[in-house]
């Protein structure tokens, strides 16, 4: 079984983001673009997802021999401890598919279950997001942290769990609640991005009832490594074996939001 140590991850970060950003070049301008639904309301997938996902398993398998990959459009085996990618090829498939130009290509790297290595590209924008554990997060080669920004001024990114019918009342409800004792909301429509945001200070919270793993993986350590809390509210701890609400925070607003968050969303999702 391959080892990641801190010397080959350092090795490696510089390689992983000439292949990222590569992914995310083939996005910007598709020679063709062609839109299927998927499972649940409003849940598309692109010719171009399925092809930057082919492109990011061949290449990330192809450096690291013997690790496992995880995509967002593949059938997928159980997380374990081995070595293992987890990728979303375009975060914000619907803001792609209408031509809003936020979307971003996501990519972790997990060893025993947790992230160690993390990028989150903006193609449109040019902006990479990268983050080695124990080693902080940059933007663009420049460390980034998350802000100072107090709850009651807090600019809170929302997730709205579109494709699960069932949780929009209660999201609503968050949202609702979230805007009456913080500052303002946004609905950037990209939960890789909501938490980059947060690691770098353009926003303070962000939050969604239901993500899967290729949602927040690389995300998850960005904000730590911003020196921003990251947690999955009702599961009682981090993981990244399935679905879960996430809720990531400053450290000034991480107690509040917390407490907001368990008191409106509770055990109801």
């Amino acid at each position: 079984m391959p080892k990641c140590g801190a010397e080959m991850r350092w090795m490696m970060t510089e390689k992983i983001k000439d292949i990222v950003q590569t992914a995310g070049n083939m996005i910007v301008k598709p020679q063709k673009l062609s839109v299927m639904g998927k499972e649940g309301h409003a849940n598309y997938v692109t010719n171009m997802d399925i092809e930057v996902e082919e492109y990011l398993k061949a290449q990330l398998t192809q450096m690291l021999p013997g690790s496992i990959f995880i995509g967002e459009e593949q059938k997928n085996q159980e997380l374990d401890d081995r070595l293992t990618w987890i990728v979303d090829p375009i975060d914000g498939t619907t803001n792609f598919c209408r031509g809003w130009a936020f979307s971003a290509v996501s990519v972790a790297l997990l060893e025993n279950k947790m992230p160690v290595l993390g990028c989150i590209y903006q193609p449109f924008k040019k902006e990479m997001f990268w983050a080695e554990k124990g080693k902080g997060a940059y933007l663009n080669g420049e460390r980034i942290r998350v802000s100072d920004v107090d709850f009651p001024q807090a600019l809170v990114g929302v997730g709205t769990s579109p494709y699960q019918e069932e949780l929009a009342g209660k999201g609503m409800e968050l949202a609702l609640a979230f805007l009456q004792h913080a500052g303002d909301l946004r609905i950037l429509g990209s939960a890789a991005l909501d938490l980059a945001y947060v690691a770098c200070g353009r926003q303070d919270i962000f939050f969604e009832l239901r993500l899967s793993p290729w949602d927040v993986a690389a995300g998850a350590l960005l904000v730590e490594e911003a020196g921003g809390v990251f947690q999955m509210p009702l599961c009682g701890e981090v993981q990244f074996e399935k679905p879960a609400a996430v809720l990531a925070a400053n450290g000034n607003c991480i107690e509040q939001a917390a407490s907001l968050f368990k008191e409106i969303a509770g055990k109801a999702v």
